[in-house]
């Protein structure tokens, strides 16, 4: 597998399939994940002060605390691998992706951004139905119905921020999520074509 050249951020709204496309990515380019959704469950598990600070945030449908992340983050990103590029699956706060930026432009890193939208109708159709059955035991305590309530409006409030923020470095894709997984991934490989034929000129 060959680099893309570029890093790539992932957005989107709750259960749009980030994670399905994020996998998909990385079966065809040379790219090192950088989950922020494993950390922040990693923390919620955790018996330490973060992992506290995590529960009382996190646990009840918020955000994991910025400087949580921007720790996280920094360490992913000075501990890049040569040989591959960066798929930042997370980073849903403005700050975080004005950290992201300063760090990868001191590096001389060129990334592009993503967001995968989802009616908020599919949004409770698919959290409800993977808090169900054999789903990771995250979902059953994050999915359901009055904490997708809090979350898609704080993913509004918040994560619309973000996009607004990309959309104004002209850094970012916007994917229809409400369709077949191979019809996303086909939105999503078609831009990265377009942009590096566009890094190429």
């Amino acid at each position: 597998m060959k680099k893309l050249g570029f890093n790539i951020v992932l957005l989107g709204m709750i259960a749009s399939g980030k994670e399905t496309q994020a996998n998909i990515l990385k079966k065809k380019y040379a790219l090192k994940f950088v989950e922020t959704g494993v950390y922040s469950r990693k923390l919620l598990k955790e018996k330490s002060p973060n992992g506290d600070w995590a529960r009382h945030t996190t646990g009840k449908g918020g955000p994991l605390p910025v400087p949580l992340m921007k720790e996280f983050l920094t360490k992913e990103i000075n501990n890049k691998p040569k040989n591959k590029n960066l798929l930042f699956l997370g980073g849903r706060l403005k700050p975080e992706a004005q950290l992201l930026k300063k760090m990868l432009a001191e590096k001389k890193e060129d990334f592009l951004a993503f967001y995968i939208t989802l009616p908020d109708k599919e949004v409770y159709k698919r959290s409800l139905a993977r808090s169900k059955g054999n789903m990771k035991a995250i979902y059953k305590i994050l999915d359901t119905k009055k904490i997708i309530a809090t979350r898609i409006k704080w993913h509004k409030d918040q994560v619309g921020k973000t996009v607004k923020y990309y959309q104004g470095l002209g850094k970012i894709k916007i994917i229809n999520g409400n369709q077949p997984i191979k019809n996303v991934t086909k939105d999503i490989l078609r831009e990265i074509k377009e942009y590096k034929k566009w890094r190429e000129k």
